[in-house]
């Protein structure tokens, strides 16, 4: 009976630390990153991907299989956990928009990315909040 009750807890606790413990750094920029800040409204987002800028980069470090499913349009994967393989094709400088899917990823990659010298960087935040037709790829290339 013990053991049910504590399993019974550990589940609960984990929802919950999972669900609605995890910060939300949404909306968070870098040093340099302040005019990236107005790509956080969605139709500022749809508009740059409808025109966009050779210097701002639009990141989706989700997984590969969940970018190949759907993704904002002009998006680049550059998976997370694979930062470490990919950073150094990214030139210093360029302006970076970076989604994931629940902006603790993107954090995690901007912290990474700010160690090597990109200062120009806005978390976007979920992915979910896209409310605009997505792009479903048939084949990926890095």
């Amino acid at each position: 009976m013990f053991l049910l009750i504590l399993s019974t807890f550990a589940i609960i606790f984990g929802i919950y630390w999972y669900f609605f413990h995890t910060p939300d750094y949404a909306g968070y920029v870098t040093t340099a990153g302040s005019a990236l800040k107005k790509y956080s409204n969605v139709e500022d987002l749809m508009n740059l991907t409808q025109n966009p800028e050779e210097d701002i980069w639009i990141l989706d470090v989700r997984e590969e299989e969940y970018y190949v499913m759907d993704h904002i349009p002009t998006a680049k994967n550059f998976p997370y956990d694979e930062v470490e393989k990919w950073h150094s094709k990214i030139p210093l400088g360029t302006q970076l928009i970076i989604y994931c899917d629940l902006s603790l990823k993107s954090q995690t990659v901007i912290d990474f990315l700010e160690q090597k010298g990109h200062t120009q960087m806005l978390n976007w935040g979920k992915y979910k909040k896209w409310i605009y037709p997505e792009v479903v790829e048939e084949d990926i290339s890095i």
